[in-house]
């Protein structure tokens, strides 16, 4: 029988503050531009008045097409401009703090969305579009940062999942869009997306009151007393809670290294392990597929001529929305490492599964569907594992004092391998090139692979662990398959569980020293 009470005991309900609550919906409402982008793209490049307006005729096949390069170019060259964001946020953040980062970027949006609306030549969509991927560079850098510097640490995994959710979320909402305004064959098939698109950033800069200041950016500006009030800001509802105490832990956990945080510091010491792990995250978050399906996949099941593109766009997207759902409930109890490989080798299965269905020619319509199905599959199962998990143990991993420029290199690791798969692709799945079709999936399968044994090897959980804590486990060099149950003497405000050898509730809280 249903009980409120147990909805009360459950973690989330009993970590999270009215406050708390509308600062994250802000911070992921901002991040719907993100997945709508890449969503919109997706689908209106596969829309008959995108191609008659930015495309060429083909006689030979009586249709309106975009190049291979031209395609190339509009999903790769943004994110020259995507670099240049994640380089400016991390500036203004690191000297005006990470509000200062949210108002830039909406602003810097808004004006690119501008530019794609009123596009009339090839030129001027990718120009728009670039600008708007200065937008997405500087929040792939601010939010899920932010996100786990805001939240307690009992929920920090399922909080910053919801940057991919809202990613995903937007996605979902773009498919509807995108499959209303496809039955027009003008501009306004187009159009209407990008017209959508810009409620998220104004929305964003009408509420950014609702976010507070960084309370671990403030310690490190030496301005305790504004630390305090944030933390009483987003925690003080809870009874059990004390902001002083609170700020006493993050300002002891600071002044353990009382230099500056340098460039040449991200690869010393425990920092050049730390700094790996979140290149290494960054590298399988985008190398093991996820364009072939966000970027180009309503493009390429058009190309198979078996079902509607846009009809299976709203499917697979509505799917993919439960990845990430499904992280948020299981990644603070299950851990990082359990979903990673779980779900990571369904999403390596879907991928080789999908390329060898492609193998054979010609393609049946059976294998056709069967295709289709893998890649909504892998969605799914990549979400929840390969980008979710990477994108918050990104977050996680860093020296407190160093995270900045980290989360800079981690980011740029990132757009990088993003630019290498989106700009290959085209050339890889089109004639007269590779003309590899679904058999890439043989390609991004093995990468995945790899991920996985990366991952065993390498990606310690940090489930439960304040940043704190993560700080402490490093120094002491704990293997990454041994890091689920060590604890921190670090942390007084939580009691963390941990399986031991018949006593399988073991509880300890530790209490700060």
């Amino acid at each position: 029988m249903f009980s409120f009470d147990l909805v009360k005991q459950h973690r989330l309900v009993q970590n999270t503050t009215f406050n708390l609550l509308a600062a994250v919906l802000v911070l992921c409402v901002s991040v719907f531009n993100y997945g709508f982008d890449n969503a919109a793209y997706s689908a209106i490049q596969a829309m008959t008045g995108f191609e008659k307006r930015f495309g060429t005729y083909d006689a030979s096949t009586k249709a309106w097409t975009i190049s291979s390069t031209n395609l190339a170019l509009l999903n790769s060259s943004p994110l020259v401009t995507n670099a240049a964001g994640i380089f400016l946020a991390s500036l203004i953040g690191e000297r005006f703090g990470r509000r200062a980062v949210l108002i830039c970027m909406e602003l810097i949006c808004i004006t690119g969305l501008v530019v794609s609306y009123t596009a009339k030549h090839y030129n001027q969509i990718l120009a728009g579009r670039m600008i708007v991927h200065g937008h997405v560079g500087m929040e792939c850098w601010l939010i899920p940062m932010w996100l786990a510097e805001l939240v307690p640490a009992p929920i920090r995994g399922a909080m910053t999942v919801l940057y991919v959710f809202s990613h995903i979320f937007g996605s979902f909402f773009c498919a509807v869009v995108a499959n209303s305004s496809s039955g027009y064959h003008d501009d306004r098939s187009w159009q209407m997306p990008i017209l959508v698109m810009f409620s998220f950033p104004s929305f964003a800069l009408l509420t950014f009151w609702l976010v507070p200041e960084s309370p671990r950016w403030l310690l490190r500006q030496n301005r305790y007393s504004d630390a305090v009030k944030r933390l009483e800001y987003l925690n003080g509802a809870r009874s059990d809670y004390s902001a002083e105490a609170d700020a006493e832990v993050l300002q002891a956990s600071l002044e353990k290294d009382v230099t500056k945080g340098e460039w040449n510091e991200l690869f010393k010491g425990t920092n050049a392990r730390r700094m790996m792990i979140a290149i290494m995250a960054a590298f399988f978050r985008q190398a093991t597929g996820q364009s072939f399906t966000s970027k180009y996949g309503t493009v390429f099941i058009k190309s198979l001529s078996s079902v509607d593109p846009f009809k299976i766009n709203i499917l697979k997207a509505g799917l993919i929305c439960l990845g990430p759902l499904t992280t948020m409930l299981l990644i603070d109890r299950v851990g990082r490492r359990r979903i990673l490989f779980l779900f990571g080798s369904i999403a390596v299965g879907a991928m080789f599964t999908m390329a060898g269905l492609g193998v054979a020619e010609p393609i049946s319509q059976q294998r056709k569907e069967g295709i289709v199905a893998m890649m909504v599959i892998f969605a799914f199962s990549y979400l929840t594992s390969f980008g979710s998990v990477c994108t918050v143990i990104t977050t996680e991993v860093l020296n407190l004092r160093l995270r900045d420029k980290g989360l800079f290199v981690s980011w740029s690791v990132s757009n990088i391998c993003d630019f290498a798969v989106s700009f290959s692709l085209p050339y890889l799945l089109n004639a007269p090139y590779a003309n590899l079709n679904s058999k890439v999936g043989f390609i991004y399968g093995s990468i995945g692979v790899l991920g996985l044994l990366w991952g065993w090897f390498c990606l310690p959980d940090m489930s439960n662990k304040s940043l704190e804590e993560a700080e402490e486990m490093f120094e002491q060099r704990v293997p990454a398959w041994r890091s689920r149950c060590k604890r921190s003497h670090l942390t007084w405000w939580t009691s963390l569980t941990c399986r031991q050898p018949g006593n399988p509730h073991h509880q300890r809280s530790w209490k700060l020293k």
